[in-house]
This record gives C-alpha cells, sequence and structure tokens, in this order.
C-alpha cells in the first residue's frame, strides 16, 4: 500500500441473549480522506457459528478528517465559483451558502479586499475556498510579465495577512488564459463550464435556469459575488440541486473526488 495510507478499524455490538450483534468499519485514509466500509455479524454464542448480515456503508463514501464531512463519490458534484468579490453583496452569499451547509470557491479581486478583510475571514471561517483573482482585473494579454507577477502576488499577500495561508488556485481575470501564465506562476488556473452570464441579466430566475437546466455533474459554475440578483438565485439553484442529489464542494474538492490533475487547466466548456 502507499505509504501515506492508513488502516483504522472500528467495531460496535449489542448483546441479544446468546447472540452478539457485531459492526465491525474500516477506514482506510490517503492524505486525510478516508474511504469507509462496514460488515455487521451476527456470533451465534451457543452454536459457535458466524453469519455475515450485511453491508452498511457503499464503498464511495469517503470521509475528510481535516473538514469533517462525507463525500460520496457516486453522487454528482458541481462546484460554485464566485469572481470579483468581496463585496457587500458577499455577505449575502455567504449567508445563503451557510443556511444550507455548502461550500463554494471565491477568486477574490485584491483591490476590493481594503477595508473588508472581515469578509475574507468569515469565508475562510466558513471552509470556503478562496483563489486569486489578479489585483485589479486588468487583461493580462495587455500587461508584462512582471506587472503579472505583481498583480498575482499582491493579492497573495493580502489573503496571507488576514488568513495566514496564501490561495492555491488562479482565476485571471476576464478568463484571459494562456500559457505564459503557467509559466510565471505554477499554481492550478481554474477556468468554468457554465456561464451564468449574470453580468449580463440581472435577474435571479434567469441566471439561476441557466444552472439548473444545464448543470451536468463535475461542472464549475461562473458567478459574481457583486449582484444581488446573483445572491438571489442560489436560493433557486441550491435546493433544487439539493433535490436532484447533487453535492456543492469545491473546485479543489470537486477535481479531487473527480480524479481530474489540479496540474492542468480546468475547461469543460
Amino acid at each position: 500500500s502507499n505509504k501515506n495510507d492508513y488502516l483504522f478499524i472500528d467495531y460496535d455490538y449489542a448483546n441479544d441473549v446468546d447472540n452478539i450483534y457485531l459492526t465491525i468499519y474500516i477506514y482506510k485514509e490517503n492524505m486525510g480522506v478516508s474511504s469507509i466500509n462496514s460488515s455487521s455479524f451476527l456470533v451465534d454464542v451457543g452454536n459457535s457459528k458466524i453469519y455475515r448480515i450485511n453491508r452498511l456503508y457503499n464503498t464511495s463514501m469517503e470521509y475528510d478528517f481535516y473538514k469533517q464531512e462525507f463525500i460520496d463519490r457516486d453522487r454528482p458534484m458541481i462546484a460554485l465559483t464566485f469572481d470579483d468579490g468581496p463585496n457587500y453583496v458577499t455577505l449575502k452569499v455567504l449567508d445563503i451558502l451557510e443556511k444550507y451547509n455548502v461550500k463554494a470557491t471565491f477568486f477574490v479581486l485584491g483591490c476590493n479586499i481594503n477595508n473588508r478583510e472581515r469578509i475574507i475571514e468569515r469565508m475562510n471561517d466558513l471552509d470556503m475556498e478562496i483563489g486569486n483573482h489578479m489585483y485589479s482585473h486588468k487583461l493580462l494579454s495587455k500587461l508584462s510579465d512582471n506587472t503579472i507577477k505583481k498583480e498575482i502576488k499582491r493579492v497573495d499577500n493580502l489573503v496571507f495577512d488576514i488568513i495566514g495561508k496564501k490561495p492555491n488556485l488562479i482565476r485571471p481575470s476576464y478568463g484571459s488564459y494562456s500559457k505564459k501564465l503557467s509559466t510565471i506562476d505554477n499554481r492550478n488556473v481554474i477556468m468554468w463550464s457554465i456561464d451564468t452570464l449574470d453580468w449580463k441579466y440581472h435577474n435571479s430566475k434567469r441566471i439561476a435556469n441557466k444552472v439548473v437546466n444545464k448543470v451536468r455533474d463535475g461542472d464549475i459554475i461562473l458567478m459574481h459575488d457583486i449582484y444581488n440578483a446573483t445572491a438571489n438565485s442560489l436560493e433557486i439553484i441550491i435546493p433544487s440541486l439539493l433535490d436532484k442529489g447533487y453535492q456543492f464542494v469545491s473546485v479543489s474538492d470537486l477535481l479531487y473526488y473527480k480524479g481530474r490533475s489540479l496540474n492542468k487547466i480546468y475547461n469543460k466548456g
């Protein structure tokens, strides 16, 4: 087995006269994520026999020890992403995400962070993922390599000063990716597969329909946490997709659980 793997075995039992009902739980951990399996047995003490009763957990279920949450690989997953914040609307977005206990990824704009540090803190407290969306939202194709480095570093430093860690992901302004960016910074560049066009259509129902009617397992949704219509659309999107069995996860978790390499740009569309 991998040297990073760990095996945990736990059990529970109940006595019923001459019978013992025994359940064994097996957790195989790799890098903080544990796959779960368990089996139940009937131990017939009088006749010295053991019968296997059933299997309680599907092996697709996994438990993240660090985040203390279950993830089922067999259920569809999507990642909501929000660009251009933090903004006063971001607080409303966070309220709704907390209400439904779902995760999202925020690609923050450096020039919007000043005097909104508490919003970044709240993102972190709610275990939201924070990504780098550059400092001043300029088109990268018009910037020199040195200027791009400065744009990225300023955001890194601002976020680090607030929560003590730097963003692991980058989304370039306007989605203006080029191979040059990969040579400048070796972090993962994240695009999207569904664009809600919320910047164009300030209509919560239209934004929601764009997601609910088109979403597929593994999608990354592009939204902006600077529009009230976007925040309002979440009250439609989240319960609708939860009812359909979707799990809302961070971009990094989506790529991990779906087996996609974080060393590549993610762009299904």
